[in-house]
């Protein structure tokens, strides 16, 4: 768990984040098409970002090779728009980076980042490793990668 400027990052469960990555990353998704296959499974970890109670950020992280390599998956990082750009999604990663840490030997991370994301990402240390790529419904992403 970490905290920063009354902001708490800690495990969650799905349906504490459920709502912000349907509002910020699925606006106006059917309630069922917002879980990911498998995020149910033992391994996968959801993360919150809480503040007066209120879930204002999300990540899901999971095991997921890359390249045939043993890897984690970031899927689903958000932080609810009137806390963007305020340290939220800096202090998600954070607490993503130290769970695996704790429960994996595994240092390599990876996601597909949207287009707009890109800086953030790079900010703290990932890097760009494919082209431009379309999500249908979404928009376009890269996917980046990190090793802890």
């Amino acid at each position: 768990m970490r905290e920063q400027d009354g902001v708490v990052a800690r495990r969650a469960t799905l349906a504490e984040i459920l709502p912000v990555r349907w509002n910020v990353l699925l606006p106006g998704w059917p309630a069922e098409k917002i879980r990911f296959p498998g995020e149910d499974a033992p391994a996968v970890m959801q993360i919150g970002a809480f503040a007066d109670g209120r879930s204002i950020g999300c990540a899901t992280v999971l095991p997921a090779p890359w390249q045939g390599e043993a890897a984690w998956q970031l899927r689903g990082m958000g932080v609810a728009h009137d806390w963007q750009k305020k340290g939220v999604g800096q202090l998600i990663l954070a607490e993503v980076e130290d769970l695996v840490r704790t429960v994996s030997d595994v240092r390599l991370m990876w996601c597909n980042a949207r287009e707009v994301a890109l800086g953030f990402y790079q900010r703290l240390g990932w890097v760009v490793a494919s082209e431009r790529f379309h999500v249908e419904n979404v928009g376009p992403h890269f996917k980046m990668t990190k090793r802890l």
